[in-house]
């Protein structure tokens, strides 16, 4: 037991639980904790953000991209609040982050006194978008919060913690032990009720398999496509899913679900008509959101199985036949041993009719998406197969990425839950910090990317090197559409004048191109992916990205 300032209590007790990279802004009111990160920045690298937003959002990337908690520090009131964005993102992505921050002196919390950066109910502003918050009021209990947070992030669904340290309690000392880094299993299922799954999924006839965000979070590829081989049925995933199973795997069926009338076309839609023909179907890891499911006609199965950490995320559209409330890696593995070595019953011609519906999908995706297909055809084979694909809210990714990029592997693609706008740029940069080894390709608009086009000199300042796809049609273009779609083509407020995004990325260090065909696209994001440092392509699509080509 060691006497320890607070702030030092925290940054040891992060290092402990294996955190080498920090997000943020520094602060007069967190200059205690970043005098003990200089004594740890060989073990703990800080990357200063040029806003809080960003910050969060940046690790909300590194969390998806690596699987380890992402921690954000910001200071107290408006630094705090401006973080609310992206801590939101995680809260609905199910991703681990950390929120640090500082808060008011401890005399004077909460007691509306006019003290520096004031803010009312600090904590109860982050519960809206927190698993839970600690509010620190003595040193000595900096240690324990810490590790009951990463308990939290282990043992249950994994969204966001806030802490909040009050500025003067960061300099006070007291004798303190620092926890030892947090082992402990991933809870799993009830074992009676895998033996009833598994006597479900062995009688079905026509079996299929949804996966959703937690499949990624929990690390569950490998035990989901055991499973899926062993069984020979098809999985389908979410957006947030994708590459849950490669999507050149021959089971993968790839995204179910989108917006609302996504893609175009008044064709049938291969997926939707599988997907309801099914008899069993196993969800692994998402909630059959309204938006994801209900809405694109996903119909109640006569047996459903849903699998989840979270019982809350259980039962709120679709009523199932077996609960399995777990960690899916765990859960799976123990699904994978009830199942070995027993046969199925799946009616005849069910594995030719998967490859049926692959071909069709294909086909359908052509048919209503040409221009869109085959612009991420050529993003995906100039990209190695372990790229990590990084997504903003827009049409490029509702009309592109979601239904038209394949994705090989783990937590490769990462797109907004939420649907904040701004989301790509941060994101990969923490998706580059932490995973550096790897290529990282955003996909963006031109609207979204100017939320946090600042960030471009994060990127540069730190050596972060990802690709930034701006898709450029000088306008919201999924707003724009609608306004065409919905609105008999009576546009406002949707147009955009954009800057030179080639110019402002070479003002940031970083470097500009511009191109206006798939052919320019595909030479300069093949000399992109081996820059040594962060560069912009501006996409021109003036009629839309629909007609890019």
């Amino acid at each position: 037991m060691a006497k320890l300032s607070a702030a030092r209590a925290l940054v040891q007790s992060l290092r402990a639980q294996g955190v080498d990279t920090i997000f943020g802004i520094i602060s007069s009111h967190t200059l205690e904790i970043f005098d003990a990160l200089y004594d740890h920045r060989d073990a703990i690298r800080f990357i200063s953000a040029r806003h809080e937003h960003a910050a969060a959002i940046m690790a909300d990337g590194y969390a998806r991209a690596t699987g380890r908690p992402g921690v954000c520090l910001t200071s107290t009131g408006p630094g705090a609040a401006n973080s609310m964005g992206g801590i939101g993102e995680a809260y609905f992505a199910s991703s681990p982050v950390l929120n640090i921050t500082s808060t008011a002196e401890e005399d004077l919390y909460e007691c509306g006194l006019g003290t520096m950066h004031e803010t009312k109910d600090q904590l109860g502003m982050f519960s809206a978008v927190t698993q839970h918050c600690y509010h620190i009021s003595h040193a000595e209990e900096t240690p324990e919060r810490i590790r009951e947070a990463f308990e939290r992030f282990r043992s249950r669904r994994p969204q966001p913690i806030a802490i909040e340290i009050p500025v003067d309690v960061q300099g006070q000392d007291a004798r303190m032990t620092i926890p030892e880094p947090v082992q402990m299993s991933a809870p799993g299922a009830d074992p009676a009720l895998v033996d009833k799954a598994a006597a479900i999924l062995l009688a079905g006839k026509r079996v299929g398999v949804l996966a959703g965000t937690g499949a990624h979070r929990s690390g569950a590829t490998r035990e989901l496509t055991r499973l899926v081989e062993m069984l020979g049925v098809p999985v389908f995933t979410t957006a947030n899913g994708k590459g849950a199973i490669s999507e050149d795997h021959p089971l993968s069926l790839g995204m179910y679900g989108g917006e609302y009338d996504f893609p175009p076309g008044k064709l049938e839609d291969p997926r939707q008509t599988f997907a309801n023909s099914l008899d069993v179907l196993l969800v692994v890891g998402s909630s059959l959101s309204f938006f994801r499911a209900k809405s694109q006609g996903l119909r109640q199965p006569p047996h459903l199985i849903h699998l989840d950490i979270d019982p809350d995320s259980i039962g709120k559209w679709y009523a199932a036949t077996v609960s399995l409330v777990g960690d899916a890696t765990t859960a799976l593995g123990q699904l994978n041993a009830a199942l070995a070595g027993k046969s199925t019953q799946l009616e005849a011609g069910f594995a030719g009719e998967i490859g049926e519906v692959r071909c069709g999908i294909r086909g359908y995706k052509r048919q209503t998406m040409p221009n869109e297909t085959k612009t991420m055809e050529a993003i995906r084979a100039a990209a190695a197969r372990d790229a990590i694909f990084v997504g903003d809210v827009g049409v490029c990714n509702h009309r592109g990425a979601n239904y038209c990029l394949d994705v090989y592997g783990q937590r490769t693609y990462i797109t907004p839950a939420w649907g904040g706008l701004g989301f790509g740029l941060p994101a990969a940069a923490g998706a580059k910090a932490g995973a550096p080894g790897k290529q990282v390709v955003c996909i963006s608009g031109d609207g979204g990317v100017q939320f946090n086009i600042q960030e471009l000199g994060t990127c540069v300042q730190y050596g972060l090197n990802p690709v930034i796809l701006v898709f450029n049609d000088n306008a919201w273009g999924l707003l724009r559409h609608y306004q065409k779609t919905r609105a008999n083509a009576r546009y406002i407020a949707s147009d955009l004048r954009n800057p030179d995004f080639t110019k402002l990325a070479e003002a940031y260090g970083a470097i500009g191109a511009q191109v206006a065909s798939l052919q320019d696209l595909v030479r300069a994001l093949e000399a992109a992916l081996n820059a040594e440092t962060i560069t912009v392509i501006d996409v021109l699509t003036p009629d839309g990205f629909a007609n890019f080509t």
